[in-house]
C-alpha cells in the first residue's frame, strides 16, 4: 500500500491526483484501490480539461449544502461531512502497465469540502 500527501489551499477545493497515483503504481496490470480516511473528503473521477466543471461540481454541492442550513452537528463542517457522503471515499479504477484506465478528459480528483488541511490518500494495487 503507498500513501499520498494532499494539501489543499481552500475550504473546498478539487485537486487532481492522477499523475500523483500513477507514480506509486507498479508497471503492471491490476486493479487499484484508492481510499480516503477522512469524513468531510472524497474522491471522484470526472472532467479535468476544463477548469468550469470542477467550479460547477463544488457550487451544485454548495445547493445541496449549504453553509446557512439548521444543522445538529456545531462543529462548523457540517456541509462538508453531507458533501463526502455524496462523493464517497473510495474508487476502484482499472490499471494496464501501470496507468490508470480512464476516458479521453478523465481525472482523479480528491475532493477537499473542510480545508484548508493536510490529508492522506491510500493507494493499494492489486495485480491480476
Amino acid at each position: 500500500m503507498e500513501t499520498i500527501t494532499i494539501k489543499s489551499r481552500k475550504k473546498a477545493e478539487l485537486i487532481d491526483i492522477t499523475n500523483e497515483i500513477e507514480k506509486v503504481l507498479p508497471p503492471k496490470d491490476g486493479i487499484c484501490i484508492i481510499y480516503v480516511p477522512h469524513t468531510t473528503a472524497g474522491i471522484i473521477v470526472n472532467e479535468g480539461a476544463d477548469p468550469a466543471v470542477k467550479e460547477d461540481i463544488l457550487a451544485i454541492f454548495d445547493k445541496i449544502a449549504p453553509e446557512s442550513f439548521n444543522y445538529k452537528h456545531f462543529e462548523g463542517n457540517s456541509p462538508g461531512h453531507v458533501k463526502s457522503s455524496l462523493t464517497g471515499p473510495s474508487l476502484i479504477l482499472i490499471v494496464e502497465k501501470g496507468r490508470l484506465i480512464l476516458g479521453t478528459w478523465q481525472r482523479v480528483f480528491f475532493a477537499e469540502y473542510d480545508g484548508p488541511r493536510t490529508r492522506k490518500v491510500y493507494i493499494k494495487f492489486i495485480e491480476g
